[in-house]
């Protein structure tokens, strides 16, 4: 106990770094499978119609299963989306998100619902995720990636943000840069 009690405690960086590829959580289990494997998924922004399907609903529970919750460290790093159903698959299994290199995660709609259990963003941070994208975020989920630091937007353009500036090598953002250019959670 006195060891946490006499933890320095850094402020917060005034920049994020976000250096890395985005998973896309799409209906289709053979593109996540593409991905997995190191393909980054094509992504237009401008005509949203042209893209694949991205999977809306996903809960708590598919992001960490309830059987992965008995880890209570860095191990959850290892299982984020295990329980993502995609058809009549699982598509995701232990490790890959963590070697794939991600560090965002874009769904459709209701992304969160279900429990609130805080493994949940826990287990995508640990697996390198730093921003979660999705049509809409639910409540608790929301505040519990907020509480982790993991950030979470509804603004889609985002992904043309971080392509470009991870393909020019340029991928430090100030806090008030990002911010400027998406609606961040505390403005959500």
């Amino acid at each position: 106990m006195d060891a946490l009690l006499q933890r320095k405690i850094e402020k917060r960086s005034q920049t994020v770094r976000l250096q890395g590829r985005i998973l896309f959580l799409t209906e289709d289990p053979a593109l996540i499978k593409r991905q997995l494997a190191g393909e980054d998924l094509p992504w237009d922004t401008k005509n949203p119609q042209n893209n694949p399907k991205l999977r809306d609903d996903i809960s708590t529970d598919e992001i960490t299963p309830a059987h992965i919750c008995f880890f209570f460290d860095e191990t959850l790093g290892e299982f984020p989306y295990t329980g993502l159903k995609c058809g009549d698959e699982l598509p995701i299994q232990r490790g890959d998100v963590k070697r794939g290199g991600f560090v965002a995660a874009v769904s459709g709609k209701r992304r969160g619902k279900g429990s609130s259990r805080e493994q949940s963003p826990y287990a995508e941070l640990c697996a390198g995720i730093k921003l979660v994208i999705a049509e809409n975020i639910e409540r608790i989920y929301k505040q519990n990636c907020q509480n982790l630091g993991v950030l979470t937007s509804t603004d889609f353009f985002l992904i043309n943000k971080i392509r470009s500036f991870f393909h020019r090598s340029r991928p430090k953002w100030s806090i008030a840069a990002l911010e400027m250019c998406a609606v961040i959670v505390h403005r959500q």
